[in-house]
């Protein structure tokens, strides 16, 4: 049996507070007076809803609720889009650092990573940090108050630029502005290739390094030691080309199938070299390969307009190989071509197009692209090639098909590379005039002030706290330690030392700071600590890099240079 309970026109503030049942006696109701309190009646118009005309008025104010949104709805939707544009700004411009206009950035590091892997649609055991709505497709603007994500034209980071610095000149001398690209160009590969690929001019390759048992090996160590890296190739439509590469290269050798073939043998002999074989004496592992090959790759890359997607993968992995025997001029020269002709299918791209996989192979390229060139160009000073202004309109790849750690790492290596060229920009661009204290640009390193430091130290805690946050967003499962213990994996050992090589960076203008100035006229504790975090940084990287420059691998010039 159900009874309806009766309620009361209006409760008092004592027993509407306590949540009991109100007689609503005047001038006391029983609850009040049982209390002992003063019994009032809070007259409001929502109280004033009797039982007989309280479905009216409810009525009635909701007509006028939805006559006012209905008044109000164009202004309602124009804010809903700046919403939508502000996260998706935010979304693609992740990594942002506090500038001076904006100290306070709202932008955090995590949100990159948690973005990468939420946004590349890898179904992933652990929860995300944070969620960030999904990037749209190659839009969004970076806000103009930020640092941008490039490495900006004469950056102040790079060893060449440390070793001209005059408290360096006092210990070992003068250094000519170019001396990496002196060292580098006056170092000739052996021996240089035909200009034009033909029957007579091509290098001819011998019945040794065509058998099918040497080729499957080299094959097998480019999958096993370079593909996690740039996994840039479908694996099965690759083993396909492979195959009609074994039944018809005499008869077709300079097809883009062959050449992608050739690249990829030479990369493989290039990972199987001993350790030491980068200092060779007669020709690098691998180059009979690639002596075949770059006669074709350069002539289509030079002549073709429309060109397969073949050729850009060709490029990006010969661009690796050089990396690998340590001619980084080669390797920024064949990575400039192959992103110059990936802005042409960019600029084309966009999220209906009907191919996904094609899609998925363009963005893989253009990442891998950008963390070739981005290596190349923190130490030498080169042209760039212009795709470094297309990553805050360019969406991560899925990944779909490679295994969650190598997709993590994938994802952790672009979002610090991102991080590292945004501290190039924030703390190191070049420029003509001294450091004012209203600028954060380390440009005059002999005539650092008190004040000028200070004007930056705001800016360096605040990247300090985004590379933490990094840091803390890689999936536990394959986050590196921090230390310089052997970590017995060759990828998240890169992720450590991408993370002490952005410490270090970060940090680095207290050093410089005090080694400018008499360290006794250097009290503050704030400046030495953080000089210390450069020091132990830079320590911490060295015994690091130490187990990758042991072993053949497309980082060694890199590292050891920086």
């Amino acid at each position: 049996m159900s009874f309806n309970r009766r309620r009361v026109a209006l409760a008092c503030t004592f027993c509407r507070h306590r949540k009991r049942r109100c007689d609503a006696a005047r001038p006391s109701c029983r609850n009040c007076v049982e209390a002992d309190v003063d019994c009032r009646y809070d007259d409001t118009p929502l109280q004033r809803i009797d039982s007989s005309g309280g479905s009216r008025e409810i009525i009635s104010r909701l007509q006028e609720i939805e006559a006012m949104l209905q008044h109000h709805l164009p202004g309602i939707s124009t804010l809903a889009s700046g919403v939508q544009a502000i996260v998706s700004q935010a979304s693609a411009g992740t990594l942002a650092a506090t500038s001076p206009a904006s100290q306070a950035s709202t932008l955090q590091a995590a949100r990159i990573l948690s973005h990468d892997l939420a946004g590349a649609g890898s179904a992933q055991p652990w929860p995300l940090p944070m969620h960030i709505e999904p990037q749209p497709e190659l839009s969004g603007v970076a806000d103009p108050e930020l640092a941008p994500l490039t490495i900006p034209v004469g950056h102040k980071t790079s060893s060449n630029y440390l070793l001209r610095l005059p408290a360096m000149k006092q210990l070992i001398g003068e250094y000519p502005a170019d001396l990496f690209f002196l060292l580098e160009s006056r170092n000739p590969l052996p021996p240089e290739m035909p200009v034009h690929p033909t029957a007579a001019s091509m290098n001819p390759l011998t019945p040794a390094e065509l058998d099918k048992d040497f080729l499957d090996c080299l094959v097998s160590a480019f999958f096993s030691h370079v593909y996690h890296c740039h996994p840039i190739l479908n694996r099965d439509e690759f083993h396909r080309i492979y195959q009609g590469f074994l039944e018809n290269y005499y008869a077709d050798p300079w097809s883009i199938e062959s050449v992608l073939c050739l690249v990829v043998f030479a990369m493989g002999a290039a990972t199987l070299a001993p350790p030491g074989a980068q200092g060779f004496q007669t020709a690098p592992p691998g180059m009979s390969y690639m002596q075949a090959a770059l006669p074709t790759l350069i002539s289509m890359s030079s002549w073709s307009v429309s060109y397969s997607l073949l050729l850009p993968q060709a490029l990006v992995l010969a661009s690796v190989y050089f990396a690998y025997i340590i001619r980084p001029l080669q390797s920024w020269r064949l990575v400039y071509s192959a992103s110059s002709l990936l802005q042409f299918k960019l600029c084309r791209l966009s999220a209906r197009d009907g191919d996904p996989a094609a899609r998925e192979t363009i963005l893989r390229i253009f990442w891998s692209c950008f963390l070739v060139e981005c290596d190349r160009l923190a130490e030498l000073e080169l042209p760039q090639s212009g795709l470094q202004q297309l990553i805050d309109q360019t969406s991560l790849p899925s990944f779909s098909g490679v295994d969650s750690s190598q997709s993590t790492a994938c994802l952790a290596e672009i979002s610090i590379r991102r991080l590292l060229n945004r501290v190039h920009n924030s703390l190191y661009p070049q420029k003509q005039s001294v450091l004012s204290l209203s600028s954060t640009s380390l440009t005059a390193v002999d005539e650092f002030s008190a004040a000028e430091i200070a004007s930056v130290t705001s800016v360096c805690d605040e990247l300090h706290r985004q590379l933490n946050s990094w840091y803390e967003s890689i999936p536990e499962p394959f986050r590196p330690t921090l230390g310089t213990e052997p970590t017995g994996n060759d990828r998240e050992t890169v992720l450590r030392i991408r993370y002490y090589a952005a410490r270090h960076i970060i940090h680095r203008p207290f050093v410089l700071y005090i080694v400018t100035h008499d360290l006794q006229h250097v009290s503050d504790a704030a400046i030495l600590e953080k000089a210390g975090v450069c020091i132990e940084s830079c320590r911490a990287y060295l015994h690091n890099t130490t187990e990758i420059l042991l072993k053949q691998s497309q980082y060694t010039w890199t590292f050891s240079l920086s």
